[in-house]
């Protein structure tokens, strides 16, 4: 079902509006279950990535180990309100130099708590005849009002969000990313074994 979502009519939210509507919601959750498919993005408002697309590998990784104490502390709220994340992250080998930096920084996010598992690409081609399947957050895993977003991109940037609130629908794909994630392999153990070795990523320019 995740592959028909953009076929499916949904309330379409700006960036801003996707935003708020996200942490509206976020903080009265259980559970959160995010898929992420797509192997390169753009995030021009974080210093890390600017750097990475720059060519400056050393001081991405610099200002990718100052964003852990923001992470700690968002960890330590997760962790009071008794909220799960869990991530599936599809990768390729060898990765996208963007791929390549988000591991990084999920790598430190799965130390503090975050539950990320990996899969390849090619476990997605069974359901990808039409197109690659969306990038998926469903809020709420026991709730009786859950929320989930086919979060949208303009040119690789976050722009929005198409968002969906009913139920069955939402049950359903929340399923399928659940049997994702528990075919996945955990990042703490790929991780060493396939990223922390490689060598740097070449420039992407911004």
């Amino acid at each position: 079902m995740i592959e028909q979502l953009s076929s499916i009519p949904a309330q379409f939210l700006d960036l801003d509006s996707y935003k708020k509507d996200f942490q509206h919601h976020f903080w009265e959750i259980d559970t959160s279950w995010k898929l992420e498919r797509q192997l390169t993005f753009k995030e021009p408002t974080t210093p890390s990535w600017l750097a990475m697309a720059e060519g400056d590998w050393d001081t991405s990784l610099r200002l990718a180990g100052e964003m852990r104490p923001g992470r700690m502390e968002h960890q330590r709220e997760l962790d009071r309100c008794g909220i799960v994340q869990r991530r599936i992250r599809f990768v390729c080998e060898p990765p996208t130099p963007y791929l390549q930096w988000e591991l990084h920084l999920l790598m430190a996010w799965a130390e503090l708590g975050e539950q990320i598992r990996i899969l390849p690409v090619e476990a997605a081609a069974p359901q990808e005849t039409r197109a690659t399947l969306p990038e998926v957050v469903v809020l709420g895993h026991h709730s009786t009002s859950p929320v989930m977003y086919d979060i949208q991109y303009t040119n690789g940037v976050l722009s929005g969000a198409r968002k969906f609130t009913d139920v069955d629908l939402i049950d359903i794909c929340r399923r399928e990313i659940i049997e994702y994630w528990q075919a996945g392999e955990d990042l703490l153990r790929y991780f060493p074994r396939k990223i922390a070795d490689l060598p740097r990523p070449a420039p992407q320019g911004v």
